[in-house]
């Protein structure tokens, strides 16, 4: 758990953004976590929110002026697919206040973390996430080269599939169907409020929304849609490239 440890990065305007392990995290912070979290997501409970919390290995904080205006919880894990060991980060809870949408400096926090990771194990490390808002897919095209699912079949996508499929079945079970890549729970375990989720609208200027408002069109009440890249510098688009770089280079 060494590696997951970073002295704070001073960002633009007085923001910090920090990677600790999730055991370092203090009564205060998880406050504070809670509080915009719940801001922005509706059917969670602060039962709900300790519980992912406490699943996951290490979270990005984002202060400004002392105060967490973002963070992302994730863990790191392994699994053999096919004659393959690879390895997956699954991020968790994560949310951004919306006076920073727009603003790169959680996904610079969550591509250094990445890195650091990578740094930490032998062979493969891929990013497998349960995608709730379009926001999120969204980076999906705008820092990876290859992905799934897309909107055009990538070179490889077959791959990268068998991988996604694999992992979301062993995490979730029958909640998971491969035909259509989606975890459905039934009731909601947390998913964006509706004055925040805007995917109409902007699916109507914006092709990869409304891709995710095809493939997940059940997004409103909790459906999650199962999506898989790999983090590789071959892989990731200049900005993110530059900061998993950044967590690849950083001592233990």
């Amino acid at each position: 758990m060494k590696r997951l440890v970073q002295p704070a990065t001073q960002e633009a305007d007085g923001v910090q953004s920090t990677i600790m392990p999730v055991h370092n995290v203090d009564r205060r912070d998880r406050d504070e976590m809670f509080s915009l979290h719940q801001r922005y997501y509706d059917a969670t409970t602060r039962e709900m929110f300790e519980r992912d919390l406490s699943e996951k290995d290490a979270v990005v904080i984002i202060r400004h002026e002392g105060r967490i205006i973002g963070f992302s919880t994730y863990l790191v894990r392994q699994m053999t697919v096919g004659a393959e060991t690879v390895h997956y980060l699954f991020s968790g809870d994560t949310v951004l206040h919306s006076a920073r949408w727009g603003d790169p400096v959680l996904l610079r926090g969550f591509f250094r973390a990445a890195g650091k990771a990578k740094a930490g194990i032998e062979g493969r490390l891929f990013w497998f996430s349960i995608i709730g808002g379009h926001r999120t897919f969204r980076i999906l095209p705008n820092f990876f080269r290859k992905f799934v699912p897309a909107i055009d079949d990538h070179a490889g996508s077959s791959g990268l599939m068998t991988i996604r499929d694999a992992i979301a079945a062993a995490r979730y079970g029958r909640f998971f169907d491969a035909a259509t890549g989606l975890v459905d729970f039934g009731p909601s375990q947390g998913h964006l409020r509706q004055e925040w989720a805007d995917v109409a609208e902007t699916a109507s200027r914006n092709k990869f929304a409304a891709f995710f408002l095809r493939a997940n069109p059940d997004y409103f009440r909790g459906v999650e849609l199962a999506c898989l890249a790999e983090f590789d510098s071959g892989n990731l688009k200049r900005y993110g490239a530059v900061s998993f770089a950044e967590g690849l280079a950083d001592e233990p």
